[in-house]
């Protein structure tokens, strides 16, 4: 297919949504669980056109950091969804400057011929995001397919949306996020060599490297996280900054103690949630003193698991 390259879903008149879905939230969850009823009920499938990337990302030509969940993680919940197929849109500037039915026609249309589209109400396509659900209504008899939308998602009266979900990353709301999301926020990535204060602290960590420059790290601080490591799970102590009391100028760090493991695992991919933020990362006088306050950290963290299973 000339707009989806190297994709390999046998399709026939599927059952359609469109979008970036980044985070795949509880708003998200409703419109794709939707979808998949109605595809189920005509023994059709159910497909997701979306994008490797933000749009944005193509138009501005630039890398920022506002991505909730990787392209693989994605793809995962998709799938656990009930979702058949993702098809990745190559999204270029031309497609940009696209009229909403010369996208309609040509990339929806031609390629998919589409038995129905279900839609969330904000989703937006075309030149200046210009075509929507009316629009795909006032269309629909000419292009031959059903149209439906799904209302949103809201909690206590307000829209769950990814910018809800980013603006809790960034203010380190790890509660309220997971109640957006449905699970836990979560970093994958793999395990780099780092420069050991934290075993001379008498605390050793892993140091990760996250997968994707755009990845959306919470804000700086101490969080009680988990860490899933070849099916495996640990409770952890997670640092997010700059480590300003071991180094003067530093690049973003995430590094985590884990609780009750001893492994060398360098080189290793593993994968960790943030459940609950604990406390800002402090500028200490010596290093005496941030012994105590891990120490004290450590002390909380195993207070607040006690008598719990990792889940």
């Amino acid at each position: 297919m000339h707009f989806f390259p190297h994709q390999k879903c046998e399709l026939k008149n599927p059952f359609i949504t469109m979008g970036t879905f980044d985070g795949v939230h509880l708003g998200h969850r409703k419109l794709l669980l939707e979808l998949v009823r109605r595809a189920k009920a005509a023994e059709n499938k159910a497909v997701v056109i979306s994008y490797y990337h933000h749009p944005l990302e193509t138009i501005f030509k630039d890398t920022f950091p506002y991505l909730l969940t990787e392209t693989l993680m994605r793809e995962k919940l998709l799938k656990e969804l009930g979702i058949d197929c993702i098809l990745y849109l190559r999204f270029s500037k031309a497609m940009a400057e696209m009229p909403p039915e010369e996208f309609l026609r040509e990339v929806i249309y031609k390629q998919l011929h589409p038995q129905e589209i279900v839609v969330g109400y904000d989703t937006h396509f075309g030149k200046d995001r210009s075509g929507d659900f009316d629009f795909l209504k006032q269309k629909a008899d000419i292009y031959d397919y059903k149209v439906d939308i799904v209302e949103p998602y809201r909690q206590n009266g307000k829209i769950v949306s990814s910018s809800w979900c980013r603006e809790c990353v960034r203010a380190g709301a790890m509660e309220t996020l997971k109640s957006l999301l449905g699970r836990a926020y979560c970093l994958n990535g793999t395990v780099r060599s780092g420069n050991r204060i934290g075993h001379e602290l008498g605390f050793p960590t892993v140091n990760i490297f996250w997968s994707d420059p755009n990845k959306l790290i919470p804000k700086s601080g101490i969080y009680l996280s988990k860490v899933f490591y070849k099916n495996r799970q640990w409770w952890g102590v997670t640092n997010i900054g700059y480590r300003p009391t071991v180094i003067d100028k530093s690049d973003l760090t995430v590094e985590t103690h884990i609780l009750d493991f001893d492994q060398e695992i360098y080189g290793q991919n593993i994968t960790i949630t943030f459940e609950s933020r604990l406390r800002p990362e402090y500028k200490l006088h010596d290093r005496q003193e941030l012994i105590t306050y891990i120490a004290a950290d450590i002390q909380k963290v195993r207070a607040m698991i006690a008598g719990k299973e990792v889940e």
